[in-house]
């Protein structure tokens, strides 16, 4: 089985490492914002200005910024000074580390289930689970909490001494000081030792112990970020739950709404099952630790108004179980039932969800997919700098972590002012599409659609717009814009007059 284990693994660990090349892009807007900008304020390069409102309102935690920030300035000082190849780093760090929690929650969960064809079903499968490498190099802290939670829980499962115990804690507590929801799952594993593991009240306290070292290392993590004491979990409950300004921001959701939020992307079909598969769990695995730490994180989630897919993210490496904790054929609820559902797994459809999986993992490590991002244009500005950029639409600002020094964009109100400027040399013009505004001959530099660079520049701008019909008549999806910013130099001889 560990050969088995090592070799699922190691499949892993290069496509994750193939995906932090690729994926220089963020899955949501707090990825970057509210992790390494603040790090790049204080590495001295984005100014307090610029960062969100969240950090003069005190309620985000600096633990993970402060970790980055002690791996990127040792960096910096050695004369890297490319912000994109250490970003690329702290991703690939931050996927290892994914990685390690993943190995370890393994191990630790093979003594729990029954059965030797379960377990290496459970070992041979964790290669097909496609969203696994994608969110393990997020900088994001749903990817920092899972990590430490399944590190966690893994020990907390394997010989229980007081100082496993305290060890436990203490990954608990760094979960919840990288994400505070997910002290929702710290509190599920200390109710698991206390009533089903029987756990003495010094293991207990041992516990306890390591997860009050971590809120220490979370203080003075937050002491440092703002220069201050102060406590930003209290102020994140008070602005977001009490006050609702995430929900009054970003809305209000049905409590049925993870049904459709959480399949609503490209691994729908493994989603699906998974769904399936942890509600499964809770009721044929009542006494399972992963039971009790994931029923009352789901629930408190169903409950609070705002939700979004990401805020379930941190039982990223927990969902790799909830297939063998389901659909287990030996668990004894329903056991004649599902020693047919667990054959299945052979079957044309779970071929199809398996392929489904797979090859949208690859498209993940080789395409830097994100929501509303635009870091590969920042990337291209920050390494040829072309000086100031125009645009007809709103222009693109960059990111201040990735911002050249004098950057400067302005919007164009016509193709007067455009000739205008033409005058006195060429312009750099940039698109929100990847074909070039009606009436001006220009030359590409760069486009975020791959396509775009051998002529196919037509076939982006058609699917955009599907795109946006789509999202129209199936709105309850809340799909984002999509967009490819595309930039042209522009000569005056280029300009065709009406």
């Amino acid at each position: 089985m560990d050969k088995e284990l090592r070799r699922s693994l190691g499949l892993l660990a290069v496509v994750t490492l193939v995906t932090a090349w690729f994926s220089v892009t963020f899955y949501f807007p707090d990825e970057h914002y509210q992790v390494l900008e603040f790090m790049s304020f204080k590495l001295g390069i984005t100014p307090a200005s610029s960062l969100p409102w969240e950090y003069s309102a005190r309620i985000r935690p600096w633990f993970q910024p402060g970790l980055y920030f002690l791996i990127a300035k040792p960096l910096i000082a050695l004369g890297l000074t490319d912000m994109f190849t250490i970003t690329f780093i702290l991703r690939a760090l931050t996927g290892l580390l994914s990685l390690a929690a993943l190995a370890l929650f393994a191990r630790a969960l093979l003594p729990t289930i029954e059965g030797e064809e379960e377990k290496r079903a459970f070992v041979r499968d964790l290669p097909l689970f496609g969203f696994l490498p994608y969110l393990f190099v997020r900088t994001s802290s749903e990817t920092f909490s899972a990590a430490f939670f399944a590190l966690g829980l893994a020990v907390a499962l394997d010989r229980r001494t007081s100082s496993r115990l305290a060890l436990a804690g203490l990954f608990c507590g760094l979960a919840f000081e990288s994400r505070y929801q997910t002290g929702l799952l710290g509190l599920g594993l200390f109710a698991w030792l206390a009533i089903i593991a029987r756990e003495k009240l010094a293991g207990l306290a041992a516990f306890l112990g390591g997860g009050v070292v971590a809120l220490a290392i979370g203080a003075l993590a937050d002491r440092w970020g703002y220069g201050a004491w102060a406590f930003p979990s209290l102020g994140y409950v008070d602005v977001n739950l009490l006050q609702g300004v995430a929900a009054h921001q970003f809305g209000r959701e049905p409590v049925f709404a993870y049904l459709y939020l959480l399949p609503a992307q490209i691994f729908f079909a493994i989603t699906l099952g998974l769904m399936v598969a942890l509600v499964l769990t809770w009721l044929r695995n009542p006494r399972h630790a992963v039971t009790w730490v994931t029923l009352p994180f789901v629930l408190a989630h169903i409950a609070i108004a705002h939700k979004e897919a990401r805020f379930l993210f941190p039982l990223t490496i927990l969902a790799t179980a909830f297939p063998v904790l389901g659909f287990s054929p030996r668990l004894p609820r329903w056991r004649e039932s599902f020693a047919r559902v667990w054959n299945w797994r052979t079957s044309w459809a779970a071929r199809t969800v398996t392929a489904i999986s797979v090859l949208s993992m690859i498209y993940f490590a080789l395409y830097p997919f994100g929501v509303r991002p635009h870091i590969p244009m920042a990337r291209y500005l920050y390494r040829h700098d072309p000086g100031p950029v125009w645009s007809f639409a709103k222009p693109f600002d960059s990111y201040p972590i990735y911002r050249p020094a004098g950057f400067v964009v302005g919007r164009l109100k016509d193709q007067a002012q455009l000739d205008a400027l033409l005058e006195k040399g060429p312009v750099y013009l940039m698109t929100e599409m990847p074909v070039a505004p009606a009436g001006i001959n220009a030359t590409l530099l760069y486009s975020e659609f791959p396509l775009a660079r051998f002529g196919y520049g037509q076939a982006g701008t058609d699917y955009i717009r599907g795109y946006a019909d789509f999202a129209v008549r199936h709105h309850f999806l809340k799909l984002l814009p999509l967009y490819w910013y595309t930039l042209y130099r522009v000569e005056r001889s280029a300009t065709i007059r009406p």
